[in-house]
């Protein structure tokens, strides 16, 4: 299962503090290290703005992708919360992934919406 983090600016966050200062990010990216280097780990890095990051994560239940989160130090310690979503990947350049969706699949789908009564 793959799933997404979302993390963002906690309450203990310090304003004014770039986010690779901020209290607990070594420990922060040493987790995430560690969990890369065991193959959990497919991409995770900073939003270009610095507001927070995200880390897209294999894990085999819901449950560990769960404490993998919460188990972050700059989550347990306030600086970042997260959000946590199960990703339905459709499309995948690492698993060669593609629908080929196209013209066929649009015609397909408006069908269905017009029989819906929603197109």
């Amino acid at each position: 299962m793959r799933f997404l983090i979302l993390l963002a600016q906690g309450p203990n966050w310090k304003t004014d503090v770039a986010l690779h200062n901020q209290p607990f990010m070594p420990e922060h990216a040493v987790y995430v290290q560690q969990a890369f280097d065991k193959g959990d780990i497919i991409l995770a890095g900073p939003f270009m703005d610095f507001s927070g990051g995200a880390v897209v994560l294999d894990s085999e239940t819901e449950e560990d992708a769960l404490a993998f989160a919460e188990n972050d130090p700059a989550v347990k310690n306030g600086i970042f919360t997260f959000s946590l979503k199960e990703w339905g990947f459709r499309m995948s350049k690492f698993e060669n992934l593609n629908p080929k969706y196209g013209q066929e699949y649009i015609n397909i789908k408006h069908k269905h919406q017009k029989e819906l009564g929603i197109l």
